[in-house]
């Protein structure tokens, strides 16, 4: 199955948040994490 539960999506959404609120000061940078940790489908 290569599919993500919603218990797992949750969970990468919120290590993603948190990567943005330590690291990003800008919104050009929040976007850039963003897009670095996109998941390869």
């Amino acid at each position: 199955m290569d599919e993500m539960t919603t218990p797992e999506l949750n969970q990468f959404l919120e290590m993603l948040a948190r990567l943005i609120e330590a690291n990003a000061k800008t919104v050009e940078e929040a976007a850039q994490i963003v897009r670095d940790n996109k998941v390869k489908a």
